[in-house]
């Protein structure tokens, strides 16, 4: 008898689907199950050892010689300013010359050098109140945003704030470029003075106490050290107070992972452990913890939960362990990483 042709059995896609979730579920779990079990995390910045530049006075910027992202080595020269008391040293030495030189600068000269320097000073004052509003309205707006979670207080008032501080803010870039033409207005009468010679001379035979040569009232802030730049605060003719930061400058050699652990794990950590280094891009590198840090710190407001509480945790340095690591480890400069590490 001829066999009757077998009939092919179907799929059952329902239940290869189910199973196929169902493994993936356990699979996920049990990984989860695993890491925490042998296993703790954190997570870390990459950082490079910075070095913030400043002045000890006041000064008003003149021109930059370098940008954000430079490579700069020891002996370069970084910007020029004019310190704020120049006008006023100009004009004592311009006394002190003519009486001695029987010189006349000429009458119209002399009253326009005076209002210009009053008009400077006029101006910077008027800057470091707006600065003094601005800094006052940025912590006032830190305190309605904890209101406003609360539902105590309206989100209108930051929004007023806000648009106080950017008024502000343009006020500031409005005097700064004024003081930068009155700048170059007092240069140019300072040259038509028969005093203008003896001046340049005696500047020229001075010498800058913050790193430079002075020339014509005009100082050189010289690096002192090799690096790059990373971020630059001001802009020219702008007037940087001496509680300010100039620039950033930074050391590609000296490389480290500042690292955040839950305050529970602290047991788990010890300088020289090696751990993990997960980057973005989700390679893997290695590191050594090379100090620990027992008192907690607040997170990174990239790391804090928005409208939480400001958690808190304990803080680790993690250097590399190989060269070639440390190479990997500068192309995520201020990035995000996970670290890992065993509980033993």
């Amino acid at each position: 008898m001829d066999e009757l042709p077998r009939v092919k059995k179907k799929i059952n896609w329902d239940k290869l689907i189910y199973f196929t979730i169902l493994a993936l579920i356990g699979f996920f779990v049990i990984r989860y199950a695993y890491f925490q079990i042998f296993y703790i995390e954190g997570q870390g910045q990459v950082i490079f050892e910075e070095t913030k530049i400043r002045v000890p006075d006041d000064i008003t910027i003149e021109h930059f010689y370098v940008q954000q992202g430079d490579s700069i080595k020891e002996g370069d020269t970084l910007f020029s300013y004019i310190p704020a008391d120049y006008e006023d040293d100009a004009a004592d030495m311009a006394v002190s010359l003519s009486q001695g030189a029987g010189t006349k600068t000429p009458s119209w000269v002399e009253r326009e050098i005076y209002e210009l320097n009053k008009t400077i000073q006029k101006r910077r004052v008027e800057i470091i109140e707006a600065q003094g509003l601005i800094k006052k309205k940025e912590e006032k707006i830190d305190e309605l945003r904890n209101a406003v979670i609360l539902e105590i207080s309206s989100k209108n008032q930051i929004d007023q704030l806000e648009l106080d501080i950017i008024q502000l803010n343009e006020e500031i870039k409005k005097l700064q470029n004024y003081i930068g033409v009155d700048y170059r207005m007092l240069t140019k009468l300072q040259n038509l003075t028969p005093l203008a010679d003896s001046l340049q001379q005696q500047n020229l035979n001075a010498t800058s106490s913050g790193g430079g040569n002075e020339t014509h009232g005009l100082k050189y802030y010289i690096s002192r050290t090799h690096g790059h730049i990373t971020r630059i605060y001001m802009s020219d003719y702008e007037v940087a107070l001496k509680s300010e930061n100039i620039l950033n400058l930074h050391r590609k050699e000296h490389i480290y992972i500042k690292a955040f652990f839950n305050q529970e794990d602290v047991q788990y950590i010890n300088e020289g452990d090696d751990v993990s280094v997960i980057f973005p891009d989700g390679t893997v590198s290695k590191g050594k913890i090379s100090r620990f840090y027992y008192a907690t710190y607040s997170l990174p407001e990239e790391f804090q939960q928005k409208y939480e509480p400001t958690q808190r945790a304990i803080a680790a340095d993690i250097f590399p362990i190989e060269k070639e690591a440390e190479i990997k480890w500068k192309a995520f400069y201020k990035m995000g990483v996970k670290i890992r590490k065993t509980k033993r």
